[in-house]
């Protein structure tokens, strides 16, 4: 996974985790994915009732999270990640594993268990082809593969 991401995580407009993954560095205090899935949709929720569209970034210790939701099914999608890291590009990160989320998933939330388990596959390896690490040469020209 890129070094600056900590977690990522996905939730249902009910609050129900949809996926997560989380970079985990032994002997971390990582906050549980779903106390922070909770926290952030709480906020969402506070943000509203006071006439926000949305929370987008929230700053905490040493970490940032960044957020934002599908308007349509009201899925949240989450990026932790440290403070050093860039917002613009965390920001097109989460954006991409959005739109990766709406293209798999879009028809098929209420498929059969066999179907989702394929969907949700694929939606798994196009994330981890998005969050590998690309050394400075790969980055340059991001339409060559080795």
């Amino acid at each position: 996974m890129i070094k600056e991401i900590k977690s990522i995580q996905i939730v249902d407009a009910k609050g129900t985790l949809l996926f997560s993954r989380e970079s985990h560095i032994q002997g971390s205090g990582d906050v549980n994915n779903i106390l922070l899935s909770d926290f952030v949709n709480a906020l969402q929720s506070f943000a509203k009732e006071f006439g926000e569209e949305e929370t987008k970034i929230i700053e905490l210790g040493d970490g940032r999270i960044i957020s934002t939701k599908d308007k349509l099914t009201g899925v949240l999608f989450i990026l932790k990640c440290n403070t050093n890291a860039k917002t613009k590009k965390m920001f097109k990160i989460l954006n991409q594993i959005k739109n990766i989320f709406i293209d798999k998933f879009t028809g098929h939330l209420t498929s059969s268990e066999e179907v989702k388990r394929e969907v949700r596959s694929s939606f798994e390896s196009a994330v981890s082809e998005l969050l590998r690490p690309q050394d400075k040469i790969q980055s340059l020209f991001p339409k060559l593969k080795p």
